[in-house]
């Protein structure tokens, strides 16, 4: 399946809110509204829809770090009824790609809830590493890019 990152318009923006993660996920990422909603706060951020060969999918939250050259994977998420299909992995690569040529990006930080060991596997086998911060509770990698 061809993944590709689109801005969330009015078309699909119901759409992209009523996807939702496994219940045993829910405690793991926000729900897609505070993500979008959180755009009002930090205009910088950027929605994207995750679309899998032309189908809704999943939800990725992008916005520039505080350090010059990075960028920030705020939210991923891919909604219950698509996982295990190997998307999430494609749309973390997306997230990098999208950070890297359209911000010209040197390094993509993320955070994840310590419990969900599915994310940080997922995030060590595509090159992320703990930076040993911990940010609201939060564990902090980096990938470093180029």
């Amino acid at each position: 399946m061809a993944v590709e990152l689109r801005p969330v318009t009015k078309d699909d923006f119901r759409a992209v809110i009523k996807l939702e993660v496994a219940p045993d996920q829910a405690g793991f990422v926000a729900p897609n509204v505070i993500g979008i909603a959180e755009t009002h706060i930090y205009p910088e951020a950027e929605p994207r829809a995750v679309y899998a060969d032309g189908e809704l999918v999943g939800f990725v939250l992008l916005h520039p770090g505080e350090r010059a050259g990075e960028h920030v994977l705020v939210r991923l998420m891919i909604d219950h009824r698509f996982q295990g299909r190997g998307l999430g992995r494609q749309a973390l690569e997306a997230a990098v790609s999208h950070a890297a040529h359209e911000h010209k990006a040197d390094s993509v930080r993320l955070s994840f809830v310590p419990s969900n060991d599915r994310a940080r596997a997922l995030y060590l086998s595509a090159g992320f590493q703990e930076t040993g911060e911990v940010d609201d509770g939060e564990i902090v990698m980096v990938r470093h890019l180029g």
